[in-house]
């Protein structure tokens, strides 16, 4: 008998489907995962393994084989442990076997058998939700995850063991509310910025929605002003407002959509600029890898064709 888990793999900010199926068959004892995983992926049997047994639980000696479908598509991350685990713990009778019909799952194991925070489970929401499904998260995703829609299901867990007692029905899961993210220290007032040519650039971006590129020359007059423009932006559109945070929640950005306290509307992202040093020109990249978010900044201005320049000389245009 085969089990079926149904969990993602993210391409940019989309979350594809993906079909985890878990089979315990007779044979010599192994653990083999199969459906181009990375190494990551390949890595979660030992993961898997571990955390079975610190929630009280033993693999069957028999053969365990584990494909993720399409065989085709590569699969990334160690979101993958959660969906493995559920489906081993449901092959062997640890949980309902259709406990986990209707959810989409993601989450990385610990050895001791804790569900780890990962990266993208608001766009693995979003994509849940459209499918109908609930979804089941780590217990640090699930305000992260009640923004895709406040009428999905959502298990937001952070051990095996409160799973499986959720499931029996002995410690029953409460849906985890959308969370606002509290600034620790004091925002920084545009009023306050006294002196600077840039600052006019800044509120014109602001007002009219548009995009911000930094070219400074390594000038420190201008360090730090295009943070401000979050917090000076309006309110995005319905479509930016889910769009622009699946891509902080699939760069990993800290609190997913790095909400502000503006009724809980997220303000458009913003990247800091990471100069190595004087005459670096460089707009809000990264300075290894270019991130989701990076890529869906600059999509945005594209489509846009809006573009505002802060620079050494104050220069506004559009880009064509």
């Amino acid at each position: 008998m085969v089990q079926r888990v149904a969990t993602v793999a993210f391409e940019g900010i989309e979350a594809r489907a993906v079909d985890v199926q878990v089979q315990v068959a007779p044979g010599l004892p192994a653990f083999n995962v199969v459906g181009l995983p990375d190494k990551a992926v390949s890595e979660a049997r030992e993961r898997v393994r571990a955390g079975l047994v610190a929630s009280g639980l033993a693999l069957p000696a028999r053969r365990i084989t584990v494909n993720l479908a399409p065989a085709d598509l590569p699969k990334e991350g160690s979101h993958y442990d959660l969906p493995i685990a559920l489906g081993l713990m449901a092959a062997i009778g640890a949980i309902p076997p259709d406990a986990l019909s209707g959810f989409t799952v993601l989450g990385e194991l610990g050895l001791d058998g804790s569900i780890a925070a990962v990266a993208g489970v608001l766009p693995a929401a979003i994509g849940a939700n459209a499918r109908s499904e609930g979804l089941i998260c780590p217990a640090a995703c699930g305000a992260e995850a009640a923004w895709a829609s406040p009428e999905m299901q959502i298990i937001a867990a952070s051990s095996l063991i409160q799973l499986a007692n959720h499931f029996r029905g002995t410690q029953v899961l409460a849906r985890p509310p959308p969370k606002v993210r509290d600034f620790s220290d004091p925002l920084v007032d545009l009023e306050d910025i006294k002196g600077q040519g840039a600052k006019r650039a800044l509120e014109v971006a602001a007002a009219g929605g548009h995009n911000l590129l930094q070219n400074d020359h390594g000038c420190p007059a201008n360090t730090g002003l295009p943070s401000l423009a979050p917090l000076e932006s309006p309110d995005p559109s319905h479509h930016g407002a889910r769009q622009e945070p699946a891509g902080c929640a699939s760069a990993g950005l800290p609190d997913g959509a790095r909400r502000a306290s503006n009724g809980g509307k997220p303000p458009p992202p913003f990247t800091p600029n990471r100069d190595e040093g004087p005459g670096t020109d460089r707009a809000s990249f990264g300075s290894e890898c270019p991130r989701t978010n990076d890529f869906n900044g600059l999509a945005h201005l594209i489509r846009s064709k809006s573009l505002i320049s802060l620079g050494w000389e104050l220069r506004f245009g559009v880009s064509h």
